[in-house]
């Protein structure tokens, strides 16, 4: 005599999990196929934009010491083929630690700049007395204005071009030890140029 005749067979309740569990499994690796292939379309056009960076680091003295304290000092890279107004603010800059070591970053901590060809200019600024951290996105910045500490000497990239030290050619994998000695006692002081920039956030 059939006693489980018009009633469901009693699997165990293991078989039922692994079945859900390889059924789920099946379904995801088979759906989501074209969001993986979008993920990775993505990543790519991401990867096509970024130029190859170089490292590019070093330190900046001047008349042998390190930064005023109380002010920051810019190390601003610009493109000697198309040098822009301060009002378009430079592309690549960054500044010195207290002792004057300094690294660039575009798209890692310390990664460097894209490779090409620079003309290195450099300013020191100082806070407004009533300047404050403003937002910037997710970020907080912090303006630094002129004058230039540095008399405007060193700020002029159509000057500094001329100059074969701040001439730099940033190639793969780049340089950290480069070493700027900067001088401004005894000189005087400048009007700064057209391409000089006047103020920097950070």
């Amino acid at each position: 005599m059939l006693r489980n005749a018009g009633r469901a067979p009693a699997y165990p309740l293991t078989f039922v999990v692994l079945s859900l569990v390889a059924a789920s499994v099946f379904s995801g690796c088979t759906g989501s196929s074209h969001g993986a292939r979008e993920d990775e379309l993505t990543q790519a056009a991401k990867g096509a934009k970024q130029m190859p960076a170089a490292k590019l680091a070093g330190h900046v003295s001047i008349d042998g010491q390190p930064p005023e304290a109380g002010t920051k000092l810019f190390v601003i890279l610009n493109d000697p083929a198309h040098l822009q107004l301060p009002k378009e603010g430079p592309k690549y800059y960054t500044s010195c630690d207290p002792d004057g070591n300094f690294a660039f970053t575009t798209y890692l901590k310390g990664d460097g700049v894209p490779v090409g060809k620079y003309v290195v200019t450099f300013a020191q600024f100082h806070l407004p007395k009533s300047s404050g951290p403003r937002s910037v996105g997710r970020m907080l910045s912090r303006e630094y204005v002129g004058p230039d500490g540095l008399k405007n000497l060193y700020s002029d990239p159509d000057k500094n071009k001329n100059e074969k030290e701040f001439n730099i050619e940033v190639a793969e994998p780049g340089k950290s030890d480069y070493e700027f000695n900067l001088s401004i006692v005894g000189k005087d002081g400048v009007n700064p140029g057209q391409y000089a920039v006047r103020r920097l956030s950070q």
